[in-house]
């Protein structure tokens, strides 16, 4: 099934449709996890647990399974899984009587997903996209290491040196009122470029909204590419709506627990994202190109 997710990516990169959809020539993966079953009940050794009202006479406890994923953006709102890794507790975690000995996360499990996307992908240039989460010299080091940029969310509680050191800068370079960046911030023991970008939105009450957003990244910012930078940015959130809230609510059930087998759980997540791709594919060059709209997005009308 890996073999099939990773040819599918492969192939789409080849048909050179979606060349629109790089990024400064390199192709836009984005990295971000999502929790699947969650219960009172642990279905296998290897699902995770979260301690609730610790320290309380009402203490209780939830198993839980998550899944990394990393998604290759090919525009249009497509998303196509590239490499999938599980968050579980491995043997390395299982039947420790050590209470010191953590659980598996994200940043351990991002070192095990880069490796399988180096190994299918050799020489694919890419740069990495993910959230605050991977703010961490582990991360950067390891896109560094496989030769990938990288663009990531950053908010000031997960590494506040690096918004003290651009606060404290005398100027910054600016394009309009959107959009202001430096490049070279310390971070710990390397230098990262921070662009900071401000979203302004008229609601449908005529009332104006407006977000900030900042990432840092290796590549160098200039005039002439802080603006894909930042939409490159922007795009995180492919994965979120085009990918885990589709397969969740209303193209998959991702969540549903097919089984209390650990393989199969992993298998049945796989084929989800097989299927869900394919079946993007159907809407975009079918359904869409012939102006089908069907009356309610179930599966039973897709079908």
């Amino acid at each position: 099934l890996e073999n099939i997710q990773k040819d599918i990516a492969y192939s789409m990169i080849r048909r050179k449709s979606f060349n629109d959809a790089r990024v400064l020539k390199k192709w836009q993966v984005i990295i971000d996890a999502t929790e699947l079953d969650e219960g009172y009940q642990k279905k296998n050794d290897y699902y995770l647990s979260r301690c609730y009202n610790r320290g309380k006479a009402d203490k209780f406890m939830k198993y839980h399974r998550s899944v990394l994923e990393a998604k290759l953006y090919l525009g249009n709102d497509f998303v196509c899984s590239i490499a999938s890794e599980p968050i579980e507790n491995t043997e390395e975690y299982i039947n420790q009587s050590d209470e010191k000995i953590k659980q598996d996360c994200e940043s351990k499990a991002f070192v095990r997903l880069a490796k399988k996307i180096k190994k299918s992908f050799p020489r694919l240039p890419i740069i990495i996209t993910a959230d605050g989460l991977y703010v961490s010299q582990k991360v950067i080091q390891t896109c560094t290491d496989n030769g990938w940029d990288y663009i990531i969310r950053y908010k000031e509680g997960s590494a506040s040196s690096i918004a003290k050191e651009y606060q404290s800068l005398p100027e910054k370079e600016k394009i309009g009122s959107e959009i202001e960046y430096q490049n070279q911030i310390m971070f710990q023991n390397t230098d990262v470029n921070l662009t900071y970008y401000t979203e302004k939105k008229i609601k449908p009450d005529e009332k104006k909204e407006t977000t900030e957003f900042a990432w840092i990244a290796d590549i160098t910012i200039t005039k002439n590419n802080a603006r894909k930078i930042v939409n490159a940015g922007r795009n995180r959130w492919k994965i979120e709506n085009q990918g885990f809230n589709r397969q969740k609510h209303w193209r998959g059930n991702i969540e549903h627990a097919c089984s209390w087998n650990e393989q199969a759980q992993k298998n049945h997540y796989l084929m989800e994202q097989i299927a869900d791709f394919i079946k993007q594919l159907y809407e975009y060059y079918y359904l869409k190109k012939n102006e089908i709209n069907l009356p309610f997005k179930t599966n039973k009308n897709f079908a």
